[in-house]
């Protein structure tokens, strides 16, 4: 127990409190002078010793120093730490009493002991006491030179007490206020951090792959999609590649160089280049890569983002809808020359009634558009709008009352009211055939979805340089959480499907035609009032200079 008790002690010894560490600090800076003091003093004025004050006073001293290091001042509130420079202050007072070795310059210890870390009332009562101890040394040996004495120790030690005490505050608030500057600077590394993991963390969640290379070759970071994408190791993302790049489905693989990785690294950019990847889990992949130049951003240098998209399942459904549309024209074909071949023996017969031989004349000249739709439909199955179309300058108000004027015994047999306003030309440089589709596909629409005793409205107009089509209905409507999708191919909305038949590809078809025309189409719609197609192409005051088949 004994030996417990003595390793305790040593702990304690070797690990001080703050409070503790500067008591004895400052305790033993005073101890440690006057022990060299006292070694002058032996060597060269040994006679000092024999005065008892003297003798008193160094015992003092030694036994306050002792004391200081014994009694654990951690324990202990902060005030009682002011007996340990009081005491001092008493015993200097001793040693330098009846002397004329000038001992009281130690009081400098204590004075700027309490005026380091006490207040302005403790400086002034170790002032005090000090003058006390003056006061009663002049009292022994009065005179004028004992007074004056008395005056100038005095103002010394309140100057350098209040010059130690202003010193210490302005340093106590130097370092609370490094403090705060050291919790913000710690507050705003911890926010970037968090911003860090946070962009980390949404970056890896999208299935778009993103890899950042520096401007000498570097690679920054890469995201889990792009590793997953490439087959990388997450541990070293510059580990080869286990994804094989080719240049189509079963081609030839792309060359080093030529990669789209590669070309980054060089410093290229480019938009959508694709590449076929052959993973290690043996699927074929399609992939549009883009590479983008990054600015320089305070200490960062500007770099390269490649950006990785997977258009598998685009790619492929783009195929299937080829090979459909390519099957249902196929189709098609047949049953329509049928129809179109008995019209034209119909028509023959001298003996029809003319309204018998106006229907099947409507009947003949919406088979031959079918046909000539569906012949156009095979074609643009295997071109997908590559091919060069016939434009012309036409007026489109001579298509939209052709249009019109074919839909009227449709929408006269559902109890819709078809209104046209045109009243000017409306010149545009395009395809006449294909925006006659443009135009039978809305007015159908309008048509079919509005129920009877309602009314569809066709405007069109020359505005500046946009020839504008707007086609309004009071028909269903669309609701709004399906508005952004009735232009995606096969999508019908659920009102829709229970409304009329279609297959969800007409507004689809629209919209990529109005878009090879350099033109916009957009839909305002409400649920159980009506809708609003706007189709706005420019005019055509000559030939475009770029087909519009053409990709960006």
């Amino acid at each position: 127990m004994a030996t417990g008790g003595l390793a305790k002690a040593a702990f304690t010894l070797r690990a001080p409190d703050p409070r503790t560490r500067s008591v004895w600090l400052t305790q033993l800076v005073l101890a440690a002078s006057f022990v060299i003091i006292n070694l002058l003093v032996l060597a060269l004025q040994p006679t000092v010793f024999v005065r008892w004050t003297y003798g008193v006073g160094a015992v003092a001293v030694i036994a306050i120093t002792l004391a200081t290091l014994a009694i654990p001042w951690g324990r202990l509130p902060p005030a009682w730490v002011l007996t340990v420079p009081f005491a001092d202050a008493i015993a200097i007072g001793l040693i330098g009493a009846t002397t004329d070795l000038r001992f009281g310059f130690l009081w400098v210890f204590p004075v700027m002991w309490v005026g380091m870390h006490f207040g302005v009332i403790a400086l002034a009562a170790m002032l005090g006491t000090i003058g006390i101890s003056l006061l009663v040394e002049t009292a022994m040996e009065p005179g004028a030179e004992s007074a004056l004495r008395v005056f100038i120790v005095l103002l010394s030690l309140t100057f350098i007490g209040i010059t130690s005490h202003l010193a210490l505050r302005r340093t106590r608030s130097l370092r609370r206020l490094l403090g705060r500057q050291a919790e913000r600077l710690t507050t705003t590394a911890q926010r970037r951090s968090d911003q860090e993991r946070r962009t980390a963390e949404v970056l890896n969640g999208i299935d778009t792959g993103i890899a950042r290379i520096a401007d000498d070759g570097r690679v920054l970071a890469v995201n889990d999609a792009y590793s997953r994408l490439y087959g990388l190791d997450t541990r070293d993302p510059l580990l080869p590649a286990r994804s094989v790049e080719y240049t189509g489905l079963r081609g030839m693989p792309v060359p080093l160089s030529e990669r789209p990785f590669s070309r980054a690294l060089r410093g290229e950019t480019f938009t959508d280049a694709s590449v076929w990847l052959f993973t290690p889990e043996g699927e074929w992949r399609v992939l549009s890569v883009t590479a983008k130049r990054l600015g320089a951003v305070g200490d960062e240098g500007s770099g390269i983002l490649l950006v990785v998209h997977d258009v598998t399942a685009m790619t492929y459904a783009q195929r299937e809808r080829e090979r459909l549309t390519a099957m249902a024209s196929h189709e098609l074909k047949h049953p329509l020359t049928v129809m179109i071949g008995n019209a034209e023996l119909a028509l023959e017969a001298d003996d029809l009634a003319p309204r018998t031989r106006g229907r099947f004349e409507a009947i003949l000249h919406a088979s031959e558009r079918m046909l000539e739709m569906t012949n156009s439909m095979l074609s643009a199955s295997r071109k997908d709008f590559s091919g060069r179309d016939d434009f012309d300058d036409i007026d489109l108000r001579s298509i939209v009352l052709d249009s019109v004027a074919s839909f009227r015994p449709t929408a006269h047999a559902n109890d819709v009211a078809l209104e046209v306003q045109a009243s000017e030309p409306l010149p545009v440089t395009a395809d006449g055939f294909r925006l006659r589709q443009v135009v039978d596909n809305i007015v159908s629409n309008a048509i079919k979805y509005t129920p009877p005793d309602g009314r569809v409205r066709i405007v069109g107009e020359a505005a500046g340089e946009a020839m504008t089509l707007m086609v309004t209905d009071t028909g269903i409507g669309i609701p709004a959480v399906d508005l952004a999708r009735v232009m995606t191919p096969y999508f019908r909305s659920a009102h829709a499907r229970e409304t009329a038949t279609g297959t969800g590809l007409g507004l689809g078809i629209t919209r990529e035609i109005v878009a090879a025309h350099d033109g916009t189409l957009t839909i305002d719609s409400t649920e159980g009032i009506g809708t609003t197609v706007t189709v706005r192409l420019p005019r055509g005051a000559h030939r475009p200079a770029t087909h519009p088949g053409s990709r960006p």
